[in-house]
């Protein structure tokens, strides 16, 4: 009775709060707005976390929370032994002080460490509960979703309709970025990098440079193979943003000379060829087990090898699960966005005026990670249960870049939701 009480006070008090914190910036949001994008996101993370334990006897969410719970009675005990574990030293000690080896041993155990030890925190709020750690996480995490609206809102107020549904309200997308997992943290890093780098290109200052470094320590801590694939696009933006540059010519600069030191690093040493930590990736992918496994050739060394793999790789990551391949609910919902992605893209090339209506660095940003993210995710990642969570951040700005015409239906959809003309 007291875990039911806890959940909805939390989720009252947390709504009304955020609500407070948020009105007096550029949100349109009415308490409804702000209450619907909460209750979704919460109700998608407690779903996730019920399905995966009813249907798939739990998975890494739930070990993090069950570690937790001995982590708790640390941190009340000896929290000096609690905070030990999760600094720099513990892994320096463990190294014998070789300070790569450390550094590398720190990066690589840092998403269960920060799991693990905050969700120890948020015990001692929920009570060891796990669906009210759930609301806290979505609580904290929610920043990503809500920077991105306030950027595109920011510069493109005509949109706000289109882009409060495709940023709060994608069933898949809020589902896989939703519950403890790294993928909501991933989405906020991303966010942090993007909305503080285009307000210092404009004007640099202090805090722009925290957020940026903020966001890139995020990246580099929680999954630092996202943080090495975001990084050209990402300075492809900038240099626009700074050259008040429209179009896609200096992504498609920046993304050239990047695929060319790839292609050139190729014929060097294996030590200096830069394939060689997507072929290790690979290599650990395929040492797992799962129920369900894609047809995936192994990388090797060269560019040829990699030639005959992309085929494949974007089959795998971009257009499946197909509709009859759904062996259980969450393919079969999986292959929903497939459907939606087509969709967007017959809706994107079939629409009026779509140069103009994309015509902005930021699209472009979205365009360009989007599908450099797919296609590594597709080398790498042979089982369709973890792609579609990967790629799922992939697919919000993507949506975001396709979606992102039609004057009239933009229009149409910002006065029906927030009543703005």
């Amino acid at each position: 009775m007291l875990a039911y009480f806890l959940f909805f006070f939390y989720l009252f008090s947390g709504t009304i709060l955020l609500h407070f914190m948020i009105r007096r910036k550029i949100f349109p949001f009415t308490i409804y707005h702000t209450a619907s994008i909460v209750l979704f996101k919460i109700f998608m993370g407690c779903l996730y976390g019920w399905l995966l334990l009813h249907f798939y006897g739990g998975d890494d969410t739930w070990n993090f929370f069950n570690e937790s719970k001995e982590s708790t009675d640390l941190l009340l005990l000896h929290p000096g032994q609690f905070f030990h574990e999760f600094s720099p030293a513990y892994s320096l000690q463990v190294t014998g002080y070789h300070g790569w080896e450390a550094l590398m041993f720190y990066i690589n155990n840092f998403e269960r460490w920060f799991m693990i030890k905050g969700l120890a925190i948020l015990n001692l709020l929920s009570g060891k509960n796990y669906y009210i750690d759930v609301l806290w996480f979505e609580f904290l995490t929610i920043t990503g979703p809500l920077l991105l609206f306030k950027l595109l809102a920011r510069d493109f107020p005509q949109r706000t309709g289109m882009n409060f549904l495709l940023i709060f309200f994608i069933p898949s997308v809020i589902f896989w970025c939703s519950g403890i997992r790294a993928e909501a943290l991933i989405l906020l890093g991303i966010v942090l990098l993007i909305y503080n780098g285009e307000a210092y290109a404009r004007k640099p200052g202090a805090g722009n440079v925290s957020g940026m470094l903020f966001g890139f320590i995020i990246l580099l801590l929680i999954r630092y193979q996202f943080l090495a694939v975001f990084l050209p696009a990402f300075l492809a933006y900038i240099i626009s943003v700074k050259k008040k540059a429209s179009g896609p010519f200096l992504f498609v600069r920046v993304f050239t000379v990047a695929i060319l030191i790839f292609g050139v690093s190729l014929f060097l040493p294996p030590p200096f060829q830069l394939s060689r930590p997507v072929q290790h990736a690979q290599e650990s992918f395929f040492r797992l087990q799962g129920n369900t496994r894609y047809a995936l050739d192994s990388l090797k060394p060269g560019l040829l090898s990699f030639l005959k793999v992309l085929p494949r790789a974007v089959e795998n990551s971009v257009i499946r699960p197909f509709p009859w391949e759904g062996k259980n609910l969450m393919q079969s919902v999986s292959s929903i966005d497939i459907l939606f992605l087509m969709a967007g893209i017959l809706y994107f090339f079939l629409g009026p005026g779509r140069k103009q209506q994309i015509s902005h660095p930021l699209y472009w940003l979205f365009l360009f990670y989007g599908i450099s993210q797919l296609i590594i995710i597709g080398y790498v990642v042979p089982f369709p249960g973890a792609i579609v969570r990967y790629r799922s951040i992939a697919f919000l700005l993507l949506f975001l870049f396709l979606y992102a015409g039609n004057p009239l239906l933009q229009q149409k959809l910002r006065y029906r939701i927030f009543k703005l003309h």
